[in-house]
């Protein structure tokens, strides 16, 4: 799949996963091992970082997955298709990147200074450890002896941290097109915990994600009374023939603010009166059909003789309403027949 002239892209490490799979007996009994996750997601990334799509990618994994990889995992193999599907999206979909760590790889796979990578990941390495040991963490205090009367923290708070990570996990991932089902499987797969400590669900996520866009929009909620008062100044002022530039100027003065919370310009004026004004047009054309009805019913008793009187009492019994929807009265009936016979003659 990679090509004979990409053979050098198959580093020992991968090599050497690809073939044996995770080793266990080069990890002692208190070490803790990489899980089939771990592994996919790193043959991913290397698969991104040498250019193979993800779908070939997702072709070949799914079988090196259930072949190989099931091993290590107690999952069914549909739920290792499923799984894997999920980890190859994120990694594709994400800024992750290949990073082995060279000798000192997750794995304890093996390592050769021959590695045509070999240099750059060292490098990479060296910088991850000199991030890591730049930061300074302030020792922690004794804990005190904790008598009976000491409450627990309420299982939220216990998961509070974990869950925030989790929510900023979803939210990036669906902003990037995953799934939701899918999205479900990674969080659990990273064992992540909901706000209650339990296990993702389709629904959970669901619910947790709506919570968040009804924070959005309570946001919007909040000036939206301001805004539509602001709105009518806006309206009466520009039938008073006050400029646009002036109106925001007063807008501002009086501390209105627009329907983002923000302060008024000349830009988010205009819109909002081009949206007014698009308001008034889709009102009208709410009523347009019923009032074509309306004319053409009208025209054919004007021309049966039918007093106009008569007429506009027909037109009300049948519930037909002027092009602004209002009843009709003998004015408007005039104003629309004369209307009609001046189109006629032009």
């Amino acid at each position: 799949m990679i090509g004979k002239n990409s053979r050098k892209h198959l580093f020992p490490c991968i090599k050497d996963l690809v073939t044996s799979g995770l080793t266990l007996a080069r990890f002692s009994r208190e070490e803790s091992k990489p899980s089939r996750q771990d592994i996919t997601q790193y043959v991913a990334a290397w698969f991104k970082y040498i250019g193979v799509s993800s779908d070939e990618c997702r072709d070949w994994m799914n079988g090196y997955c259930v072949d190989v990889l099931s091993a290590i995992s107690s999952s069914s193999k549909s739920q290792i298709r499923h799984s894997t599907k999920s980890n190859i999206k994120y990694i594709f979909k994400s800024d992750v990147t290949f990073d082995c760590g060279c000798e000192n790889n997750l794995f304890k796979a093996c390592c050769e200074p021959s590695c045509p990578v070999y240099e750059e990941m060292s490098n990479k390495y060296k910088e991850r450890m000199a991030r890591k040991s730049d930061i300074s963490y302030e020792p922690e205090p004794e804990p005190e002896d904790i008598g009976v009367g000491v409450e627990r923290p309420p299982c939220k708070e216990k998961y509070s941290d974990q869950f925030e990570k989790a929510m900023e996990f979803a939210l990036n991932s669906a902003k990037k097109g995953i799934a939701q089902k899918d999205i479900v499987t990674l969080l659990n797969d990273r064992e992540y915990k909901t706000r209650t400590g339990k296990e993702w669900a389709y629904a959970t996520l669901r619910a947790e994600l709506r919570k968040h866009e009804d924070a959005d929009i309570s946001y919007k909620e909040k000036y939206r009374d301001r805004l539509e008062k602001a709105m009518e100044f806006v309206l009466n002022s520009a039938k008073k023939g006050v400029a646009q530039k002036d109106i925001v100027t007063l807008l501002n003065d009086r501390e209105y603010k627009t329907r983002t919370g923000k302060k008024w310009t000349y830009a988010v004026l205009h819109v909002e009166l081009k949206k007014h004004g698009n308001a008034d047009i889709s009102y009208k054309e709410k009523f347009r059909d019923q009032f074509e009805k309306a004319m053409e019913f009208a025209l054919n008793r004007f021309k049966k003789g039918d007093a106009k009187k008569d007429i506009v009492t027909l037109l009300n019994d049948r519930e037909y309403k002027t092009r602004t929807g209002k009843k009709w009265t003998y004015a408007v009936l005039q104003a629309e027949l004369k209307r009609h016979n001046a189109g006629e003659h032009t």
